[in-house]
């Protein structure tokens, strides 16, 4: 099965609609765009290293770990990353039917206190001489 990969285009058009929506609604932040350049170099070797001989979950982890750790955009690298995953799953046949409401909770979910808790983390002590 031939997978269609992310070009670097759609990579700068996601951070450039974010960077858009931040413009008209005070609630979505977007910061920096004047004082750090877009890294195109980096991004283009990220495009140019997706692994084309892996599982669509696999390269959606490719791109979603790389794009947030290059930090290749002024701002919104995480929330580029994410948008950046689900429109490489998307075009590989897979659907997203969610409700904002929904998408809201999911994220509610992910951060209530406990969640990523490693039993037994949090019951050690800690002496500081």
């Amino acid at each position: 099965m031939s997978l269609t990969l992310l070009t670097l285009e759609n990579l700068l058009d996601i951070n450039e609609q974010i960077k858009k929506r931040a413009l008209i609604d005070p609630r979505i932040e977007y910061t920096g765009s004047k004082d750090y350049p877009i890294k195109i170099n980096e991004l283009k070797k990220l495009i140019d290293l997706a692994p084309e001989n892996r599982t669509v979950i696999e390269i959606a982890a490719y791109y979603l770990k790389n794009i947030i750790l290059l930090q290749a955009f002024p701002d919104a690298n995480h929330r580029t990353a994410l948008t950046a995953k689900e429109r490489f799953l998307e075009k590989n046949s897979y659907r997203f039917d969610y409700k904002a409401a929904e998408a809201y909770q999911f994220r509610k979910e992910l951060y209530k206190p406990g969640i990523f808790i490693v039993p037994g983390i949090y019951k050690r002590t800690y002496k500081i001489d």
